[in-house]
């Protein structure tokens, strides 16, 4: 089996991850009786010459020729007189229910068995599925509260479109549709996801003007991510050492990285069809922006100076994305280039507490169970913009983020970060509280974290108990295979 490969793994899977100003998820099951003719479908989505479903090669050279266009604009007065470049590209996953049901396919084609029985031996949290694995180890909430998209009928797959324009996005969803023989062969899933009231189909855009690239509660997002060698540009992995990340701890590989200590799965025990593949955690995550605000509004009791420095050293960044343990005092001046070659050896409890966002779900240590624990995030906002002078009455004028992670294995990435370290009141080190912005207190409780004076010692009660607001409104875990696996072992003639 040849490992990683830039033109076989799909094109979402690195640091950069598909150009965007839409997305939509689009969420599918397989009938039953159709599995053979899906998994003959499927073989066409990625046998002929058109690039249905996009390598990270393919989307390499889509980010060049953007840079090229922005480059050439910053020549050109007239805003009329500026390129633009439309893009779309794809990505396709499945569950493990969806993996199943491509296997009665294979089987009635008379095709080889893809060894799914191993799956509960090499990855037991896929095996079990996020409704499954969330309430029991995540602390998610119970899933008769997630959204009915994700609690009426079995997801077997997914796809993700985005580019450059919302309408080139949908004439490409209805084309990939239409090659997988919707809607006789797959069909929409019975439940809708505010704010969207469309089944089966989620919709997420970048914010407009100075709020683009940042999220719902004002931070600049899609930081620190792992950066891969004959990937990621040399200058990208020169600014930032740190974040240098091996590849097998992104897909799937022969040769799998170490496991988490604690962690009960056996990654030698998949099957080859895997490599270079990759384990996605989606997750809808609704953020309830008042209730943020109202946290933030008790700074004086956190030690702080303004509600902008509270968030700051909840985040462990400031809006701009500059780092605390860089900017204590405030954010960094405008135009500021992003720095982000920092550790937090020798930063004070004061000016990035051991509970902020980022220093708990990247400690910045060296080795071990923190370059292990990396996953590419490139997930995107959804909803619009709150107004606090125009507060929406729609109880379905909700807002968020698409949480879309990769990995090659959840065990040792995504569901130990959220369970161990964002959950954990423990991590780094006792009393240190939850994850303020990601963390989840068990059966719906209160959120606590540890905030500090300027003598590092610990403020009591700081900001005491209180809700969390960002909440897990459903979700699954979805294998994304090789292009080459799509074709020869997922697809059938």
């Amino acid at each position: 089996m040849v490992e990683f490969n830039p033109d076989d793994v799909q094109g979402d899977l690195f640091s950069r991850g598909f150009p965007k100003f839409n997305e939509v998820y689009y969420f599918f099951h397989i009938q039953s009786g159709k599995e053979k003719e899906f998994a003959q479908n499927l073989k066409m989505l990625v046998s002929g010459e058109e690039k249905h479903i996009s390598s990270i090669n393919k989307v390499l050279e889509d980010w060049k020729q953007i840079e090229a266009a922005a480059a050439r604009n910053r020549t050109i007065d007239d805003p009329a007189k500026k390129e633009w470049v439309p893009t779309v590209n794809a990505l396709i996953a499945f569950s493990k229910p969806g993996l199943d049901s491509i296997q009665t396919g294979l089987t009635l084609a008379g095709r080889p068995s893809l060894d799914l029985k191993y799956l509960s031996l090499s990855d037991p949290t896929f095996d079990m599925g996020m409704a499954d694995d969330g309430p029991e180890n995540l602390n998610d909430p119970p899933v008769d509260s997630w959204d009915p998209l994700f609690r009426t009928t079995t997801i077997d797959g997914l796809l993700k479109v985005a580019g450059s324009d919302s309408t080139i996005i949908n004439d490409k969803l209805e084309h990939l549709k239409r090659i997988l023989g919707h809607p006789e062969v797959i069909t929409d899933i019975e439940g809708n996801s505010p704010p969207s009231l469309t089944n089966s189909k989620l919709e997420g855009n970048t914010r407009r003007g100075e709020h683009r690239g940042h999220e719902h509660f004002g931070f600049r997002d899609g930081l620190s991510q792992p950066l891969l060698r004959g990937i990621n540009s040399d200058a990208a992995l020169e600014a930032d050492p740190y974040m240098q990340t091996d590849q097998n701890v992104i897909t799937v590989s022969s040769k799998p990285p170490e496991l988490q200590d604690g962690v009960e799965a056996d990654p030698t025990r998949r099957p080859p069809w895997m490599v270079n593949g990759s384990f996605l955690a989606f997750r809808k995550l609704e953020q309830d922006v008042p209730r943020w605000m109202e946290l933030l509004n008790k700074f004086e009791a956190a030690g702080c100076k303004s509600p902008t420095h509270l968030a700051a050293k909840l985040m462990g960044r400031w809006p701009s994305g500059a780092p605390v343990a860089k900017f204590p005092d405030e954010d960094a001046p405008p135009n500021t280039p992003l720095d982000n070659s920092f550790h937090y050896k020798g930063v004070s409890k004061y000016n990035c507490p051991f509970g902020a966002h980022i220093r708990k779900v990247n400690p910045r240590t060296e080795g071990g169970a923190v370059t292990t624990a990396r996953m590419i995030r490139n997930g995107i906002p959804y909803g619009t913009d709150f107004d606090p002078a125009n507060p929406p009455t729609d109880p379905n004028d909700t807002r968020g983020l698409l949480f879309a992670a990769y990995q090659s294995c959840l065990e040792n990435s995504f569901q130990f970060v959220q369970r161990s370290w964002s959950n954990g009141e423990s991590f780094p080190v006792s009393k240190t509280g939850h994850d303020a912005i990601s963390g989840q207190a068990k059966d719906g409780g209160l959120l606590n974290t540890t905030l500090h004076n300027e003598d590092d010692g610990n403020l009591d009660p700081g900001l005491g108990q209180f809700r969390e607001a960002c909440t897990m409104k459903g979700g699954e875990y979805f294998f994304v295979p090789s292009i080459s696996a799509l074709k020869n072992s997922l697809g059938c003639d």
